[in-house]
C-alpha cells in the first residue's frame, strides 16, 4: 500500500471516530450532561489517533502500553465530570459514556469498524432503551431525598416519620439537627430518604406544603 492510501485510510478512521463520537455526544447533549457533543467526539477521535500512531510508529508490540496510557487519561477526564450535588451523585452514566467512547475510538482506530459499529449501537440503546425501563420501575417505586425544616410545636421527628407512614412511605432517616431561633423556638432540620410510588409522594408533598410547622423543604431526585 502506498504512502498516500496509507495517509487515506487513517483520515477515513479520524472520520469514522468523529461520527461514532457524534452520535454518543449528541445523546448526552439532548440530555444536557456536562460532556457534550464536542468532548465526546474528541474523545472519541483523540483515541482512535493515539492508536492510529501507536500502530504507524511502534506496530501492534506497543499497542498495549498506548492503550493504558489512552485509559489513564480518559479515567481523568471521566472523574471531571462526576460530582456530588445535595444528597446524590451525579455524572457517572457520563463518565461511562466518556470510557467507552474512547475503547470505540480505539477500535476504530486498529480498524474494527464493525466492532465499533455494533458497540455505538449497543450503548445507544442502552442509554435509550434501558431509561424507559428505568422510567417504569421508578414510577412504582421512586426514590427520593428531603431536608425538611420545621419547629417543634405539633411536629417532632417521630411525628414526621408518623406522617410518612401515613402516607405508606418506606422512609429512612438520614440526619437531624436541632437548634433554636431568635425567638427561643426550637427548630428541626431532618434528612431523608422516603421511597414510594410517584402518588404517594406528591401526596406527602402537599401535606408538608399545608403543614404550618413546616418552615421548608427541599426535594431531590435519588441517582
Amino acid at each position: 500500500m502506498t504512502g498516500f492510501h496509507i495517509e487515506y485510510a487513517m483520515i477515513i478512521k479520524l472520520a469514522v471516530a468523529m461520527l461514532a463520537g457524534f452520535l454518543l455526544g449528541l445523546e448526552r447533549e439532548i440530555q444536557r450532561k456536562a460532556a457534550g457533543v464536542r468532548t465526546i467526539t474528541l474523545i472519541c477521535m483523540s483515541s482512535a489517533l493515539f492508536s492510529i500512531l501507536s500502530i504507524h510508529f511502534g506496530g501492534m508490540v506497543s499497542g498495549d502500553r498506548i492503550a493504558s496510557n489512552i485509559l489513564t487519561g480518559v479515567g481523568f477526564i471521566g472523574a471531571g465530570v462526576i460530582f456530588r450535588g445535595g444528597f446524590t451523585i451525579d455524572g457517572i452514566t457520563t463518565a461511562a459514556v466518556i470510557w467507552i467512547s474512547a475503547a470505540i475510538g480505539m477500535a476504530v482506530g486498529v480498524g474494527k469498524y464493525d466492532l465499533a459499529a455494533f458497540a455505538v449501537f449497543f450503548t445507544l440503546f442502552t442509554l435509550w432503551g434501558f431509561s424507559y425501563f428505568e422510567r417504569i420501575i421508578m414510577k412504582e417505586r421512586e426514590r427520593k431525598y428531603y431536608a425538611i425544616q420545621y419547629w417543634e410545636r405539633k411536629l417532632s421527628p417521630e411525628a414526621l416519620d408518623a406522617l410518612f407512614h401515613a402516607h405508606h412511605l418506606k422512609s429512612l432517616g438520614i440526619s437531624t439537627t436541632k437548634s433554636t431561633d431568635e425567638a427561643g423556638r426550637i427548630i428541626y432540620e431532618g434528612k431523608y430518604e422516603l421511597m414510594g410510588t410517584s402518588a404517594r409522594l406528591k401526596a406527602v408533598n402537599d401535606t408538608l406544603l399545608a403543614h404550618a410547622d413546616v418552615i421548608q423543604f427541599e426535594v431531590e431526585l435519588a441517582k
